[in-house]
């Protein structure tokens, strides 16, 4: 409540207005905690076990190579549950990603994680949240882009190619150490909704996109901290990456991880 003390002071001269401040107090209370339930904790990764090409298990942490990017290889050893957490490892020539197993696609969902972003440089993607059709090349993803900030990205298939058709960049600069609950809600064909702790960032349609072009394919949850480096690569997206010491390390850490569905 917004009252100065002279005012306060004369609400409570009578008793009518002392049942106003009981009542207003009481919605306040009421509203808060409706706002805690909204941004509650999320599941941690306590029961997850990471087992390289284990496809048919919850989640499945990636061990591939891109030689356009330089040389920074994803590695299952960069991808660890540590006190429950999911920690994602960027280290000289390493990058780290977990990829949801099993039958984990889905065409109306909502995935939701709680990360603290690493020290972020120059070159480091974090993507602590993005979905993804391997198959028809659509995707949805949080990307937080080197120093600049957070980056909302939406792509889907044009005339057969992959194509970024809505981007958004919102707090700009350098987001190290941050905690974020980030969420995605989708509907294929339909609808995308950004969540940022608990709250609409962007709602993306159709009719938002040019020609009109939108995912409509199920799609999995990915978990991503890499580097952007290589000739495939613009230094004028993520910023030039400087090779660091072979004992240095960037981590990522996700608390915690929930899909659940979204009423239609």
């Amino acid at each position: 409540m917004n009252f100065t003390r002279r005012q306060l002071s004369a609400l409570l001269a009578t008793s009518a207005a002392l049942q106003l401040v009981h009542r207003r107090a009481l919605a306040e209370s009421v509203a808060a905690g409706d706002a805690e339930a909204a941004v509650d904790k999320l599941p941690d990764w306590s029961a997850v076990k990471l087992q390289l090409w284990k496809y048919n298990n919850p989640f499945v942490p990636s061990q591939w190579g891109e030689p356009k990017l330089g040389g920074y290889d994803w590695k299952a050893a960069n991808a660890k549950i540590v006190d429950g957490a999911l920690q994602l490892t960027v280290s000289e020539k390493a990058s780290a990603q977990v990829v949801a197993g099993g039958k984990s696609d889905f065409s109306s969902a909502r995935w939701e994680v709680d990360v603290t972003l690493p020290t972020m440089k120059p070159g480091l993607v974090a993507a602590p949240l993005w979905t993804f059709n391997d198959k028809a090349h659509e995707e949805i993803d949080f990307e937080f882009v080197g120093t600049k900030g957070l980056q909302l990205n939406v792509w889907a298939n044009v005339d057969n190619q992959h194509k970024s058709i809505w981007l958004k960049w919102i707090q700009l600069g350098d987001l190290s150490g941050k905690r974020y609950r980030l969420g995605i809600e989708y509907e294929a064909g339909k609808r995308v909704a950004f969540l940022i702790d608990g709250k609409e960032a962007a709602v993306v349609t159709p009719a938002d996109t040019l020609g009109g072009a939108f995912p409509n394919k199920p799609m999995k949850a990915y978990f991503d901290l890499w580097v952007a480096a290589g000739a495939v690569m613009d230094a004028g997206w993520a910023g030039k990456w400087e090779p660091m010491p072979a004992s240095d390390k960037l981590v990522m850490t996700i608390h915690g991880y929930r899909r659940t569905d979204v009423d239609q």
